[in-house]
């Protein structure tokens, strides 16, 4: 359970008291390669850990592509953005592209945490001021950067990604095809 840890501490520094409140409520899952953990419009009423394996998020475009909009790796947290926030369903899937080990707790037990210990407020909000924030900054660079400064930051956040993601699947995150990516490989 040490990538769950992790990721707890990620966001904010916890008692190892307060830590066991959360640790004593999960459950492992395994899923294989190709499965998918959320399903597009489910509200899946889970908080997952990621121990070991790698994910993606994606969704389906007006044209019927499938865009990827997130990789999760180990130490990484990915849930249901409709049951955490209970809005309206959000078009989005995730599956799973390495066999992969999750550690699950209820999104509801996790709100309980909030609600009974000031510690798990603060971890909350910091989690949802981090996310927020990465997805702002990765909004305004998909807008103002060249393809390949966005392709190096990737690869200098995730230096593991290229032997971990299928090609296509970053291309697809980055939003070009395939060959720019391979064409960006070889100038590197």
């Amino acid at each position: 359970m040490k990538n769950v840890l992790s990721a707890i501490e990620k966001y904010n520094k916890l008692s190892d008291d307060d830590k066991k409140l959360l640790l004593d409520k999960l459950e492992p899952v395994r899923l294989k390669k190709g499965e998918t953990l959320i399903h597009e419009l489910e509200k899946s009423p889970y908080f997952y850990f990621i121990e070991e394996g790698a994910v993606k998020t994606n969704y389906i475009d007006e044209k019927g592509n499938k865009k990827v909009v997130w990789f999760g790796f180990e130490k990484d947290i990915c849930f249901s953005q409709s049951a955490y926030f209970n809005v309206e369903y959000v078009n989005e899937t995730i599956e799973l592209l390495e066999d992969t080990l999750f550690y699950r707790v209820k999104i509801k037990e996790i709100k309980e945490l909030y609600n009974q210990y000031c510690s798990w407020a603060n971890w909350g909000r910091n989690f949802i001021e981090f996310h927020f924030t990465e997805t702002i900054k990765e909004m305004d660079e998909y807008k103002s950067r060249k393809t390949k400064d966005r392709y190096i930051d990737l690869i200098n956040n995730k230096p593991h990604i290229h032997m971990r993601v299928p090609l296509k699947e970053i291309a697809s995150y980055l939003g070009v095809s395939a060959v720019t990516i391979s064409r960006l490989r070889k100038e590197l």
